[in-house]
């Protein structure tokens, strides 16, 4: 629990555990003590505000989906990626839902190694493994590319070398074992149409929440 220290605390208790008296802490010392205080009250109101937010609309995107379901008996299961509008369709309800991909990071430089190994030796009119390959584990600010990883899978019909297709192959079955998924995450957005017709996004910023 954050204390704020006030003039009617006698003694203020600074970061380092030291005991400063009230009247040898300067003006400014609590005018930043009072505003920072202030703020951070402030924020957790609006916070508790868009967390309700985010639940009423998750509950409202739910009850449209399940009235679709009865009225034209369909499962609508998919990947969670849903819009809808109001009657005028002058508001638009948007949902998302990211289903991130992660590797575990031991299997993975593993693979790598192994496939980097692999293109290294004669590989026969193979060439084009090369270059895939190689563009496959190129890292984006310290990030691996799932999509190009994984998209390494739909190479193994183009290689014409049976022993190198059989290597390759056991690579993409260690780059499977390297997968894991963390908890999906639903994103909302709301959107409200202008006067000129384009749609204009309510600022709710839910992806911390």
């Amino acid at each position: 629990m954050v204390k704020q220290f006030t003039s009617k605390d006698k003694v203020w208790i600074d970061e380092s555990g030291n005991q400063i008296p009230y009247n040898r802490t300067t003006a400014i010392e609590r005018m930043k003590e009072k505003n920072a205080f202030a703020l951070v009250k402030k924020g957790k109101s609006i916070t508790k505000f868009l967390a309700e937010m985010k639940e009423a609309v998750a509950k409202a995107t739910a009850e449209v989906l399940a009235a679709e379901r009865e009225a034209n008996n369909v499962k609508l299961e998919g990947k969670g990626n849903y819009t809808w509008y109001n009657f005028d369709r002058s508001i638009k309800v948007q949902v998302d839902l990211s289903e991130p991909i992660k590797f575990d990071e031991i299997k993975i430089a593993s693979a790598k190694e192994k496939l980097m190994n692999l293109i290294r030796t004669n590989i026969n009119g193979d060439e084009f493994i090369i270059s895939i390959a190689e563009d496959a584990f190129q890292t984006s600010s310290g990030r691996l590319d799932p999509k190009k990883i994984l998209g390494l899978r739909k190479h193994s019909q183009r290689i014409k070398n049976e022993a190198l297709k059989k290597e390759w192959d056991e690579t993409m079955q260690l780059i499977d074992s390297a997968i894991y998924r963390p908890k999906s995450k639903s994103y909302y957005k709301l959107w409200v149409k202008n006067q000129d017709g384009k749609y204009e996004g309510v600022e709710l910023n839910f992806s911390a929440l």
